[in-house]
């Protein structure tokens, strides 16, 4: 026991000057361990910090650049209006002004004015109004710009211009064109001040530090101060000439060199009253224009990162001076620079986060940028539809007085009927192309509607532009399919629904299986928990594919906005949740069932109508009419004529007009002459609606009727306000407006 134990102490003595010897290496490299992290921590740091500044200037760039392409394409809406290009061409300044006051109250938070050159570079309208000084000081300004895009005829983003000490603007130019024929241009001032409060200063750098805008030759276009702007390096030079201005020279020569980068410095922070020489980061990243560029700068006190370092170096110090706890001091900065590592790996995450709500935001504007082309095809298409109504009005109503002149036994009577049924079926392929575009709100009137009808009609016309290799099969299985609807809102859901069917078998092939049939009420509860229309049974239509189907995650979220699985370019992800609105609209419901490899199936519920389905309007019964003085406007001559002709046919007594100025002063002379006033909406000078309550203000018992080519939401809050009593979509006859008087007069 005895020699054991001094064997035992024999071996702790080996021990301890084992790690006597062996301390000062652990020590060592202890210490050097804690001297490389707090160097690697402090490049992390600072490259982080870099990279940070870098992509906020990065970030505030692109803005930039996103602001001024939204402001030239927003110009060119204005400049591509009809209305605004004949004004210009015709010397006719109401069009030009009322677009111009538009669009500046749109955008008078960065818009300093906006004018209008005509084609011979003379300034002929400004917005805010001013004087010839001021105009020509606008002028002066911009003069070459000018003159560049009369000479290029496209669209210009030119350089900064100083308006005042302390304020740059940018003008957007765009050129107008009517008919390919060169009419003038519109300028935009950006008032860069405006535009730097908004979407510049708002980004916070650090404690102290700011963004700031240089151009091309290094002069300051946005600056925290504002003194700061219209100056450069050499004006600060001559104003503060004691100033060391070495670091500094050599950053504009990299910015001015370089699309972008990052650099440490030293400078002064010009804010502020006492000029300290500073270190700052800084990194830049460029805007591009046409031929030019403007630097955009995020900068930051190097202190502000430095700061923790250092109090990491102070305490390195104090484990020198403690040597005897230098392993529990060693443990502690290496517990302190995996914190310090972790919290840098949160910035990290922070930044990729960042990064990543970038690029959603990007394809957000993506998706709107395709919503607002498709509003634009919209447009397109209400054009040609409202000019196909006045062609067909005439055709419509011709054809019905002679259809009435003439005997039933007559062959030209068949005749006539076949004029007359074709126009009919002229409308109903307008109706299509509204709901193609979606130019029609959908407010119209509900009427029952003889869904087998519509679902086969909507399938004719989605034959012929879906693939060949997908089969098309319909089946009614017995019962009423009356709804009481509105058609075009209707159509839109099949054909919604068709579209979608079609493109998930769109290389593979299958079959698009469409049935229809009767659901009693109380079968629905199986189906649908939420409150129903217990008063009637409904009916419903499936609209069925054999594509790839869809997962449980994709099909819970399909009615949401903007979600699509169509790759960029083919889908805005806002069918289905315009569907499911207009669905929900008309006290129905949708169910879908799908299974991925195996198809999916859509089936919608609608309330069953009792109401009788209307037949043509040459079918209904004839109107019994009341001697009634009508006051008839319309701009479209031969329309105008047209509707005049079935009207007197029909025994009213109509004074018409053209111009809706000059029947609203026929009016104003004696309203107590009229019965009822019948006005088209689109209209120049003052449209239907505006007439409307023109009228009904000199004369609140006057009847009016509204005739537009689409319902908008507008006309709908006029009815409900009874500023107009009822519409009529276009193209009207006269049988058609007799029965709609004849209701109004009832009613009343």
């Amino acid at each position: 026991m005895h020699f054991n134990m001094r064997k035992l102490l024999k071996r702790k003595s080996v021990l301890y000057n084992l790690v006597l010897f062996a301390l000062p290496f652990i020590v060592l490299i202890l210490v050097r361990m804690a001297y490389s992290v707090y160097m690697d921590s402090e490049r992390t740091v600072i490259r982080q910090q870099e990279e940070q500044l870098l992509t906020i200037a990065k970030l505030t760039s692109k803005n930039l650049e996103a602001s001024f392409e939204e402001q030239i394409r927003n110009l060119g809406i204005v400049a591509g209006n009809r209305s605004v290009a004949s004004g210009l061409a015709d010397g006719d300044s109401g069009p030009v002004e009322q677009a111009i006051e538009a669009y500046y109250k749109a955008k008078k938070e960065r818009v300093n004015s906006i004018s209008v050159i005509n084609k011979t570079g003379s300034i002929v309208n400004t917005y805010p109004q001013m004087n010839d000084a001021e105009a020509q000081k606008i002028y002066d300004l911009v003069k070459e710009d000018i003159q560049r895009v009369m000479k290029e005829k496209r669209p210009l983003i030119g350089d900064a211009k100083l308006e005042q000490p302390g304020s740059y603007v940018l003008p957007i130019i765009h050129p107008v064109f009517l008919d390919n024929e060169y009419e003038g241009m519109l300028i935009s001032s950006v008032d860069l001040n405006a535009l730097y409060e908004q979407l510049v200063k708002p980004v916070k750098v650090g404690m102290k530090g700011y963004i700031h805008v240089k151009n091309a030759q290094g002069i300051y276009l946005m600056n925290p101060k504002q003194d700061n702007i219209g100056k450069s390096v050499e004006t600060l030079k001559r104003i503060y000439p004691n100033l060391d201005y070495k670091d500094l020279d050599r950053l504009i020569d990299m910015q001015l060199s370089r699309e972008e980068g990052s650099a440490e410095y030293n400078s002064y922070w010009w804010m502020d009253k006492d000029f300290k020489k500073t270190k700052k980061f800084e990194s830049f990243s460029r805007v591009r224009f046409n031929e030019f560029f403007w630097v955009v700068t995020a900068v930051m006190d190097y202190e502000e990162v430095k700061g923790p370092i250092a109090q990491s170096r102070i305490r390195l110090l104090e484990i020198f001076a403690m040597i005897l706890l230098i392993l529990s001091c060693a443990f502690f900065i290496i517990m302190k620079t995996q914190r310090k590592k972790a919290a840098l790996e949160v910035e990290t995450k922070y930044l990729r986060k960042l990064n990543s709500t970038n690029e959603e935001l990007r394809k957000k504007d993506m998706q709107l940028l395709h919503s607002q082309k498709l509003q634009e095809l919209g447009m397109l298409t209400g054009g040609i539809a409202h000019n196909f109504n006045n062609l067909l009005t005439p055709i419509q109503g011709y054809s019905e007085i002679i259809l009435h002149k003439l005997d039933p036994k007559d062959e030209i009577h068949e005749y006539v009927n076949e004029i007359y049924e074709a126009s009919e079926k002229g409308r109903s392929i307008i109706e299509q192309i509204l709901v193609f575009s979606r130019s029609d709100s959908g407010k119209g009137k509900h009427a029952a509607v003889n869904l087998e009808e519509l679902i086969a009609e909507t399938l004719n016309l989605v034959k012929p532009i879906i693939s060949p290799n997908i089969k098309v099969i319909f089946e009614k299985k017995g019962g009423s399919s009356a709804i009481l609807a509105n058609k075009v809102q209707v159509q839109q859901v099949i054909m919604n629904l068709c579209n979608n069917a079609c493109h998930a078998m769109k290389y593979n092939g299958g079959v698009l299986n469409v049935t229809l049939e009767n659901v009693p009420v109380q079968e629905l509860g199986k189906i649908q928990n939420e409150a129903i229309d217990t008063s009637a049974d409904y009916v419903k239509f499936s609209v069925s594919d054999t594509g790839h189907g869809m997962s449980k995650d994709t099909m819970s979220r399909i009615f949401g906005p903007f979600f699509t699985t169509k790759v960029a370019g083919e889908g805005t992800g806002l069918g289905l949740f315009i569907v499911y609105g207009i669905i929900k609209n008309h006290n129905g419901f949708i169910t879908v069932d799908s299974e991925v490899g195996k198809g999916s199936s859509f089936t919608v519920y609608l309330p069953e109508s009792r109401s009788q389905i209307s037949g043509r309007q040459s079918d209904l019964p004839p109107v019994t009419v009341e001697p009634k003085s009508i006051l008839l406007i319309d701009d479209d001559r031969k329309v105008l004529k047209a509707m005049r002709r079935s009207l007197e046919s029909m025994g009213y007594k109509v004074i018409p007009e053209q111009d809706s100025i000059e029947g609203l002063k026929i009016f104003e002379q004696n309203p107590s002459r009229f019965d009822i006033v019948i006005t088209d909406q689109a209209m120049p000078c003052m449209k239907g609606l505006e007439l409307a309550e023109r009228m009904k203000a000199l004369h609140p018992r006057i009847k009016i009727i509204l005739v537009t080519g689409l319902v908008e939401d507008k006309v709908t809050r006029y009815k409900e306000r009874l500023i107009i009593d009822d519409y009529m979509c276009k193209p009207v006859t006269g049988s058609g407006l007799a029965r709609v008087i004849s209701d109004i007069f009832q009613s009343w």
